[in-house]
């Protein structure tokens, strides 16, 4: 299998969709939005709903291309909420399609995620995930890149995981 990550474009964006539906089919309207406000976000419509959802910027979204099948195998993105936006970078729709785990994809997109959080010269990556069956394969890989528990809060059907990675302290280390 022949991988390449490359921007989320407009051609891909159906695609890039479905996948986020089908591995994570909890998430709300809003955060099912936020590929058409970064497809969009010269509108005034789409500023208004980041606004209202407190993310102050995103930053990009990039796909894992299988080069030979030509098809989506997984999603990557960044974005800055207001409230820590000096200090922390958060990564979006991390997730690879069941079917391709196992290959190496996900460890190249977090890798690639990780570089890139670092050039925005903020002092943490930080996600949310959930101990939820179809996020639990990815805490290890998690692990593995240093991406540290620092919260977890308990919901009705599983629990928010909070984790964060020091960028400037793994700058020299991690690279």
């Amino acid at each position: 299998m022949s991988i390449q990550i490359e921007p989320l474009t407009i051609d891909k964006l159906p695609e890039a969709s479905e996948l986020v539906k089908r591995v994570f089919p909890w998430q709300s309207p809003t955060e099912r939005m936020s590929f058409w406000i970064y497809a969009h976000r010269d509108i005034p419509l789409a500023r208004a709903i980041m606004k209202a959802s407190g993310v102050s910027d995103i930053i990009g979204f990039w796909v894992a291309m299988d080069t030979e099948a030509k098809r989506v195998l997984g999603t990557t993105g960044l974005y800055s909420y207001r409230r820590d936006a000096s200090e922390a970078i958060w990564l979006a729709w991390f997730c690879v399609a069941p079917e391709a785990r196992g290959h190496g994809v996900g460890s190249r997109l977090l890798d690639f995620s990780i570089s890139e959080a670092r050039r925005t010269n903020r002092q943490y990556l930080r996600l949310y995930t959930s101990d939820d069956h179809r996020e639990a394969a990815a805490q290890p890989l998690y692990e593995s890149k240093g991406l540290r528990v620092v919260r977890k809060k308990r919901r009705v059907l599983y629990t928010e995981i909070h984790r964060e990675l020091a960028l400037k302290a793994c700058a020299d280390e991690c690279a």
